[in-house]
């Protein structure tokens, strides 16, 4: 199997997660990060081993080596970087929501469309085995009606 060359635009918590969860693929190459701020790139590039960072994700999307860019930002940053990335011929993989707005959204679909790119939202716990019991349950009827939902898990 061929190596993908991937780009991480963020770096708070989320974004070590997926180039964590990247690694273990075996045919994933971390080719670059970004963050908004030069210094923190650097520091967490050289964290990370990664050898390119940028203090700017329109810098990175520059990198003709880059396939697929991970958006691994707040919520109202994800619209516009993932636009960015796709118009720039990139493949996206963006944490949710897409957008904000439901308008922009579509957009984002329609853009992914006629540039032929993959443009996805991952939810990472929707195949675990607990979730997949609980719908078994609901669309059972084991558990009744539901009128609410509040839940909260664990992470290392």
């Amino acid at each position: 199997m061929r190596e993908i060359n991937v780009g991480i635009i963020g770096t708070g918590f989320i974004g070590p997660a997926h180039i964590e969860a990247l690694r273990r693929l075996g045919n994933i190459n971390i080719a670059a990060l970004a963050d908004i701020d030069i210094d923190t790139a650097k520091v967490k590039a050289e964290n990370l081993n990664i050898k390119k960072y940028y203090g700017d994700y329109k810098e990175l999307l520059k990198d003709d080596s880059i396939e697929v860019v991970h958006i691994c930002t707040p919520n109202h940053l994800h619209y516009q970087m993932a636009k960015d990335a796709l118009e720039a011929d990139r493949h996206v993989i963006c944490e949710k929501p897409l957008a904000i707005k439901i308008e922009e959204a579509l957009e984002l679909v329609e853009l992914a469309e006629k540039k032929k790119k993959i443009n996805a939202v991952h939810f990472n716990v929707r195949y675990y085995p607990l979730m997949r019991q609980v719908k078994m349950m609901v669309q059972k009827g084991d558990i009744g009606r539901i009128f609410s939902i509040h839940g909260s898990y664990l992470q290392d």
